[in-house]
């Protein structure tokens, strides 16, 4: 999804005689609980993540292990445990009790209590894009550092997309199974504009020959559309003058958390990157 969010500030203290450290109040400053979830409709267990904001002189992460977890929908609730195989990397990470598939058209509230405070979100699951075919062209023009490691081919998607509606969409990438990962690089998409199809849509990442090239994509309701919009505007400022101030991603949590519950229906294929 880890898609914690930081908030940085820099205080630079100028005078003409010398310099002066300035230290932050960080007594001031309050943690904030911070949430993601993800409900696909997938016959799986489904996660859950819980941890506070961090103090600006702190390091690392601040999990949350004692929060009670459930999501109802469709006349279901289902509850959700804290890290069941004791994985110590896992802290902070909660997984439904049972196997169970969201349904698109259908709604999911998430409801999570810490220290007797309630913090809840909602959302619907919408329809995803599907993948018809994928296919390898020779990429237009590679970076000098992808074309030094013979990554020299894109990833054409052709698929569906209907037009009665508006749709938003995030799409991930794999190279042999392996998540493709760039600092500060979210991708997603609408389909504002767009024709009733995708026609050779190219991939923004590079594979090489032999590789197993993978595109998944995710359906998106409109808020989880301008929460990664939020946040990838966040993460690429210049931190210059003329650039706006750093502002929390808008997000549907109540009792003042941040973070994202994104339900979505999921689409997926594979191809070998065989020219």
């Amino acid at each position: 999804m880890g898609k914690s969010t930081i908030i940085v500030l820099a205080v630079f203290a100028l005078s003409f005689a010398c310099e002066k450290v300035v230290e932050l109040d960080v007594q001031q400053s309050t943690t904030q609980m911070v949430i993601e979830g993800l409900l696909t409709d997938r016959d799986t267990t489904h996660f859950v993540k819980v941890s506070r904001s961090i103090q600006f002189y702190d390091i690392g992460v601040n999990p949350v292990t004692d929060a009670i977890i459930s999501v109802s929908g469709e006349g279901q609730t289902y509850t959700y445990s804290h890290n069941p195989f004791d994985i110590d990397s896992m802290k902070g990470y909660y997984f439904s009790d049972v196997v169970y598939a969201g349904k698109v058209g259908a709604t999911y509230t998430l409801d999570v209590e810490v220290e007797g405070v309630n913090y809840s979100a909602t959302d619907t699951m919408y329809y995803v894009a599907s993948i018809d075919s994928l296919s390898i062209a020779l990429a237009f023009n590679p970076s000098k550092e992808d074309e030094e490691d013979d990554k020299i081919y894109q990833v054409l998607l052709y698929a569906n997309e209907p037009k009665e509606t508006e749709d938003y969409f995030q799409f991930q990438f794999y190279r042999n199974k392996e998540l493709i990962a760039y600092p500060n690089t979210i991708y997603v998409f609408s389909d504002v504009g767009l024709g009733p199809t995708l026609n050779g849509l190219p991939s923004p990442v590079l594979f090489k020959e032999g590789e197993l090239a993978s595109v998944k994509i995710y359906s998106l309701s409109k808020e989880q559309y301008l929460f990664y919009s939020d946040l990838a505007n966040l993460l690429n400022t210049d931190g210059g003058m003329f650039s706006p101030p750093p502002a929390n991603p808008r997000n549907t949590f109540t009792s003042g958390a941040l973070g994202l519950w994104q339900v979505s229906a999921v689409s997926e294929d594979s191809i070998l990157v065989i020219p």
